[in-house]
This record gives C-alpha cells, sequence and structure tokens, in this order.
C-alpha cells in the first residue's frame, strides 16, 4: 500500500478545482490531498497565513505529513528549507490542483531544480 500527502499552491480556496499558484509564498492555500495506491482518498485546504520567515509554510506542511509540494514558482530559500525537511518539490503547471495531482500520479512531473526557481520578493513571471 502506498500513502503520499501532496500539497499544491492555490491562488484561492476551492478544493482540488483551485487553480495552481504561481509563488508558494504568496498562495492564497495550499490544497493537501491522501493519495493512496494511485487515487485521492481525502482533501483538505491548508490556509497559507502570513508568516515571518519562508521556513515557516515548509514547516507547516511537513507537519500535516505533506512529502510532495507541486508549485509554479518558489524561491531559494524555502526550495532549500523543502530539501532539508524531506519535502520533494515538482513543477506544476497552469492548472488545477486536481489536475496537477493527477498528473503527478500518472508520472508526468517533473522534480523542481534551482533553475526553475525565483529571484523573490516581486511578482512571479511565467
Amino acid at each position: 500500500m502506498s500513502i503520499e500527502r501532496i500539497a499544491v499552491t492555490a491562488d484561492y480556496d476551492n478544493g482540488l478545482d483551485s487553480p495552481v499558484s504561481g509563488h508558494f509564498g504568496h498562495c492564497k492555500a495550499f490544497i493537501v490531498s491522501t493519495v493512496k495506491d494511485g487515487k485521492i482518498v481525502e482533501v483538505e485546504s491548508v490556509l497559507n497565513g502570513a508568516h515571518s520567515s519562508c521556513a515557516e509554510p515548509v514547516d507547516r506542511l511537513a507537519s500535516l505529513g505533506v512529502n510532495v509540494l507541486i508549485t509554479l514558482g518558489m524561491g531559494m530559500r524555502p526550495y532549500m528549507h523543502a530539501q532539508q525537511v524531506g519535502l520533494t518539490v515538482v513543477k506544476g503547471s497552469e492548472g488545477t490542483a486536481g489536475e496537477a495531482i493527477l498528473s503527478y500520479i500518472k508520472g508526468q512531473h517533473e522534480v523542481m531544480s534551482r533553475d526553475g526557481l525565483c529571484g523573490g520578493g516581486g511578482a512571479h513571471q511565467h
């Protein structure tokens, strides 16, 4: 039995229909799904509240048992912290959180590398 906890950055909280957010630190919510044997069995929304460091949202996801994070963009500091706590960061694509999770389950994903990271601070450019 294979179980994964997958979080997707979302521009607003609409469950699996939420659009994937362009930037980890500025997303409104994380759509967290439990995937068991290749099927989504549970979905919850976790609001991304105010935080004083880039590590806080990463730590929060890790404390929820998340082991995969799907996002369109992320800065170097939260990316490095995600690596330290064992989160796999996956580069998402435009679309919904549900579509992103299904693509990941099918193996149609790319693990984010340092080359894909944002400079941070300003608006994310695609």
